[in-house]
């Protein structure tokens, strides 16, 4: 009898919550990276005594950060929100320290969370923008970024020639770190002011800049207009948002799940090539 009470009890004992960086950033509190900073800086607290990275979370354990309280419970039932952002190069879109209310002049609907941007562009640059409050999503999608193709427009100053558009085209690096150039299409105008619309594989838009930079081309101009399966329509104005549709986010996970599956066999084969 003593052993079917401690069985019983076993059962009706609520396991443990997820793990503490898992568990903030699903519910918007911030991202996995900057909870880890919060734990090592010791601004972050379960039950008054800084945990361990990694530690589990019971349902009773109380966290503060900052010595404020932190409530998850309305992330339990939200649903997923992702939106599409038409960013105008030059606009700060500081979403770090940004709550629900101080992001209404971005024009984003209110949150229980906070917004997080994925892989945003650098405030000289604009363009499609994808903001969402749940963090497990963020984390996800930006996990396989660098699997997905983008295209970037270009506005460019300067002497620009087709054999430097080819000897653009066929570059593997910028200042010593890796960079993949797909596609490179011009348009020479009649002054210095060309355009070069311009599709790549893990390869940031500093880069490019850079790339260019250092053959006296000046990028006065560069726009993200796609992001994977996403574009960038001409019915989302400058300074606007738009929810990201359901067809939206599975093409772009699938595409994620693809090419991730892609690599693993890939590296199968390279590994045992019968």
């Amino acid at each position: 009898m003593p052993g079917r009470v401690r069985e019983s009890a076993a059962r009706q004992e609520p396991a443990p919550l997820a793990r503490v960086q898992k568990l903030l950033s699903a519910a918007g509190v911030g991202s996995r990276r900057e909870v880890e900073r919060w734990i090592r800086e010791g601004r972050l607290q379960v039950n008054g005594a800084v945990p361990a990275l990694g530690a589990r979370l019971a349902p009773r354990d109380r966290i503060t950060l900052d010595g404020r309280p932190v409530r998850l419970h309305a992330a339990k039932s939200k649903e997923l929100r992702v939106l599409l952002y038409h960013r105008s190069p030059g606009e700060t879109l500081d979403l770090k320290a940004a709550t629900s209310r101080a992001a209404e002049h971005l024009g984003l609907p209110r949150s229980s969370g906070r917004w997080l941007a994925i892989q945003p562009m650098p405030p000289v640059d604009g363009g499609l923008e994808i903001l969402t409050d749940d963090g497990s999503w963020a984390h996800r999608v930006s996990r396989g970024v660098h699997a997905l193709t983008i295209d970037y427009v270009l506005r460019m100053r300067g002497p620009l020639t087709e054999e430097l558009v080819e000897e653009f085209r066929a570059a593997a690096d910028c200042e010593g770190e890796p960079m993949s150039i797909l596609k490179a299409d011009a348009q020479f105008g009649a002054g210095f002011n060309h355009w070069l619309s311009v599709t790549v594989r893990a390869t940031r838009s500093a880069q490019v800049r850079h790339w260019w930079a250092a053959r006296g081309i000046i990028v006065s101009r560069l726009m993200r207009v796609r992001f994977g399966p996403v574009h960038l329509s001409r019915e989302l104005p400058r300074g606007h948002s738009r929810a990201m549709s359901a067809a939206e986010r599975n093409a772009l996970i699938n595409e994620i799940d693809a090419a991730k599956a892609a690599r693993e066999a890939e590296s199968r084969q390279a590994a045992d090539p019968r």
